[in-house]
């Protein structure tokens, strides 16, 4: 990701100026012990299966990762000049980092794995995404989810 202060004048006045919206209310959650965690990954990379469709730009919707699905075949579709893909590109688990969170699991680190991961588009307008976050939290609830790691990109 680019910094700041690398940024044309005119980009890092954008960012500097983007209008963040505010909640009324502040839910907060006591986490589960670790034992307890059932752990889903949501990344902003615009991951996709091979052969979806890739994301476009401002692409509200989102994609699931089932578990099975092999590294080999989670490609990801988010272009930007902002960073450079070749990580990714060369190992998902870079960005995406199921087998690390399985040995997690495996170390008694965390209880479980969901079934199912979730990707976004970053740079969405999140104001357009609240269909979408409503759906994921309602498929991470039917799954007995209670903790999510959000993956940045």
């Amino acid at each position: 990701m680019v910094r700041l202060a690398d940024l044309h004048e005119l980009g890092r006045s954008n960012a500097l100026n983007l209008e963040c919206p505010s909640f009324e209310d502040q839910p907060f959650n006591q986490p589960a012990s670790a034992a307890e965690r059932k752990l889903a990954l949501i990344s902003t990379a615009g991951l996709i299966r091979r052969g979806d469709a890739p994301f476009r730009r401002n692409d509200a919707g989102y994609r699931v990762i089932d578990e099975s699905v092999s590294n080999e075949d989670i490609q990801i579709s988010h272009l930007s000049i902002n960073f450079d893909r070749t990580a990714a590109v060369n190992n998902i688990e870079t960005i995406f980092p199921r087998q690390l969170s399985q040995q997690l699991v495996s170390d008694g680190r965390i209880g479980a794995l969901a079934d199912k991961h979730y990707s976004v588009m970053g740079a969405t307008d999140p104001l357009k995404m609240e269909t979408t976050v409503a759906e994921i939290i309602e498929s991470m609830k039917a799954e007995s989810v209670n903790t999510a790691v959000l993956l940045p990109v």
